[in-house]
């Protein structure tokens, strides 16, 4: 009962995906995808580069004298997001994949640098969201009841965020998160002590690494800035008569899903219900949406080949002599 459970919301994305599609019409959806040249493959390059400046709000979080390379920073922010893209439990379960590029005697830190780097990182798509939605008030058809539900989403994100932030720094969390971790990892979580010594790291880093915090929120507004490129670049090869404006508010679409859908992997069939209601109501094509959904799938399963290698070739420890990154780590504590 328990494992039917487990598969239940991904089951009730993939009833929701045929509903859509044959709502739409599969001429229309066929219609937009013959438009499609080799130009689409562009698509894979803000991907990356959104995804390497995402990576560093890590590192930055962690005690210099313990932080993994660049190189082994990225690899481990592409492993995670590989993962996330497969696994449910609102996109964090591929989060504790980052671990393997760092020593055992670390991993309390770096699970708490995880922790305050997600929540860093969500509240970047609350900004990116109401930022949406304040441009389609002025310069989209976009309906009252939208913006209304978009930017009260995107207050709820920030909300929580900051909220989450400040309770996790003062409250004990560490032992629910030792008690997720077995549930995602099972017997590789054997520490018992894991719990105390995240909580210990994670008050320790609201002392020691406070200001790093707005560094790090700057840098995942950027890495978010960068992905939006990517739905542009998708219009752009569809040729659809869209804005910059249009490409912002289908960007931040993912975001005001991600408030009631995270549970289902990937959010899939739903993110194509949104973008296909959401490009109607900004008077595109329907089709347009479900097929930009799909093409940002295709390019989560181009780089799951990567995401294997990477936790394949992440079996060495990191060298704790090994030089600390980046500069702005070094600032002495306040």
């Amino acid at each position: 009962m328990r494992t039917m459970l487990r598969f239940l919301p991904l089951l009730i994305g993939l009833l929701l995906l045929p509903l859509f599609v044959a709502r739409i019409g599969v001429q229309s959806i066929l219609a937009e995808l013959h438009q499609l040249g080799p130009g689409v493959l562009w698509i894979l390059v803000p991907y990356a580069v959104g995804t390497a400046l995402s990576a560093p709000p890590w590192a930055w979080l962690l005690p210099p004298a313990q932080r993994p390379s660049w190189g082994k920073t990225v690899a481990g922010r592409f492993a995670a997001s590989g993962a996330n893209a497969l696994l449910p439990f609102f996109g964090l379960a591929g989060e504790p994949c980052r671990l393997l590029w760092l020593e055992r005697s670390a991993r309390a830190e770096g699970l708490a640098a995880i922790a305050i780097d997600r929540l860093l990182y969500n509240a970047a798509g609350g900004v990116l969201l109401l930022l949406a939605m304040a441009a389609a008030a002025v310069a989209t058809p976009l309906a009252v009841h939208w913006i209304a539900a978009g930017a009260g989403a995107a207050l709820l994100i920030l909300a929580l965020s900051a909220f989450t932030l400040h309770a996790i720094t003062r409250w004990r969390v560490g032992r629910g998160v030792q008690r997720v971790l077995r549930r995602i990892l099972g017997s590789a979580v054997r520490d018992s002590a894991l719990g105390e010594r995240v909580d210990e790291a994670l008050r320790r880093m609201a002392r020691e690494r406070s200001r790093a915090l707005l560094p790090a929120q700057l840098q995942h507004c950027v890495a978010r800035a960068v992905m939006c490129l990517e739905v542009y670049l998708v219009l752009h090869s569809l040729h659809a008569p869209a804005t910059l404006v249009h490409v912002l508010v289908l960007s931040s679409v993912p975001v005001a899903t991600s408030v009631f859908a995270s549970a289902i992997p990937s959010q899939i069939g739903v993110q194509e219900g949104a973008q296909a209601l959401v490009c109607g109501a900004l008077g595109l094509d329907p089709a347009l949406g479900l097929v930009l959904v799909l093409l940002q799938r295709a390019r989560q399963l181009a780089f799951v080949p990567l995401t294997l290698a990477l936790l394949g070739a992440a079996r060495s420890p990191v060298k704790s002599e090994s030089q600390p990154w980046p500069p702005r780590a070094e600032q002495k504590p306040h």
